[in-house]
């Protein structure tokens, strides 16, 4: 099993480029980028938070794009589209986000924290994930066909209660599992959490060899 992380705008080695504020931005060239794996061999694709967002629109505009699917999707840390609701942080002034990002998601390192000139750095990078969360408008369309669903989160995370994860089922035909961890909206950060994930992430990519036998 391979990992390859996406990278987007804002970040790493992209960090003079401005980060995306619309996930239109994002979902086309991703879709485009990764076609060619999924005709390759088998992908799953892994995504927490707002990246469990941008891999389920990416999903939706491989299918509108006639290319192949990718195996198995697990999505972390997210609740299902069309449910919950949107907050409006991205509007708020630096000083004022910043507080309520960090109140209410926690995940700001104290190392950024404590250095101004990494955390002005790392706001509109924030801010653009934000927006593009808060933002979003779910569209109604088919379910995935017959693409596996695995739907994992933490179980204090106060974001993302356990019907809100099982809602994922009605985005496919295919079959469908949830589970939960201990901790909260970074249960994954814990050594013991990503082990966890890694397990069951493992096990879809065993399920997708065979597949191809």
């Amino acid at each position: 099993m391979e990992l390859l992380a996406v990278r987007l705008a804002g970040r790493d080695a992209r960090m003079r480029e401005a980060p995306a504020t619309k996930l239109d931005a994002i979902v086309g060239p991703l879709a485009q980028a990764i076609a060619p794996l999924t005709a390759a061999g088998p992908v799953l694709f892994f995504g927490h938070s707002l990246g469990s967002l941008i891999a389920f629109e990416t999903l939706r505009e491989l299918r509108r794009t006639g290319a192949n699917m990718p195996k198995a999707f697990v999505v972390s840390g997210r609740r299902a589209p069309g449910t919950g609701r949107a907050l409006t942080l991205h509007t708020l002034p630096d000083d004022q986000f910043v507080r309520e990002v960090q109140r209410i998601y926690g995940g700001i390192p104290a190392v950024i924290m404590q250095e101004p000139e990494l955390l002005a750095m790392t706001i509109p990078v924030l801010r653009g994930d934000l927006t593009i969360n808060e933002t979003y408008s779910f569209v109604e369309e088919p379910p995935l066909d017959g693409l596996p669903i695995h739907a994992i989160g933490g179980t204090d995370d106060p974001h993302v209660i356990p019907t809100e994860l099982q809602a994922w089922k009605a985005q496919t035909t295919g079959a469908f599992e949830w589970a939960q961890f201990d901790g909260d909206h970074f249960y994954l950060g814990t050594p013991a959490g990503r082990r966890w994930v890694i397990q069951r992430v493992a096990r879809l990519a065993r399920i997708a060899a065979l597949s191809r036998r």
